[in-house]
């Protein structure tokens, strides 16, 4: 028997949002049947959250998926729609926010890395907000602290499992930040492929 954990935030534990269908965790059940799947995500769960998390982490964990920094993206959300008084303060601004992201991430990640023979984390997907030109900004944003992520990854020698190229269509979301049962659905078979070593095309960074 091989043991799966899921930590971190709403993106996976996603089961208020899928309805009558199956939420992520309990279809990794059902494709991963030689595997034990443990749900220690959280919906509404921040960075600062993952160390306790991994706390309750088995000590013979296979293979853990960690989806973090949504929520913590949405506490910058206002930086949106604020007034500037030069594009040099804006850039300040989400240099700060960036930076401060960085350091949260690396923490999260540094705390699930020695509990777990294989970590993979997750980028932040990319919802299609509510506004005139709400979403396109709040890509701007995401692509900074998705490049964090990607950095941190590399550092600590980590897969990602990219959902902004798996979380594509408006239907993958439901109030406009969560996973619908078809996106749950998504995660949930991109989860299934890398846990049995046949998912996704592989991209081969190399860094020094």
């Amino acid at each position: 028997m091989s043991y799966l954990a899921l930590l971190g935030d709403g993106i996976l534990a996603n089961r208020a949002h899928t309805g009558r269908e199956p939420d992520s965790a309990t279809l990794l059940g059902e494709l991963l049947p030689g595997w034990t799947v443990s749900l220690l995500a959280a919906e509404g769960v921040t960075m600062d959250a993952v160390a306790t998390q991994v706390q309750r982490l088995r000590t013979d964990v296979d293979l853990a998926v960690l989806s973090v920094g949504g929520n913590d993206a949405m506490e910058h959300v206002d930086i949106l729609e604020q007034p500037t008084q030069s594009s040099a303060h804006t850039l300040d601004a989400l240099t700060n926010i960036v930076d401060d992201f960085g350091f949260k991430y690396d923490q999260a990640a540094k705390a699930a890395c020695g509990r777990t023979t294989r970590l993979v984390v997750c980028t932040i997907y990319e919802p299609p907000l509510v506004g005139t030109n709400t979403a396109s900004r709040a890509r701007v944003l995401l692509t900074l602290l998705n490049d964090r992520i990607l950095r941190v990854a590399c550092q600590w020698g980590l897969d990602v499992l990219d959902l902004r190229a798996i979380c594509t269509s408006r239907g993958d979301f439901t109030v406009q930040i969560q996973p619908s049962a078809a996106g749950a659905a998504k995660i949930a078979r991109a989860i299934a492929g890398v846990a049995a070593g046949t998912g996704g095309r592989r991209v081969t960074v190399i860094a020094g």
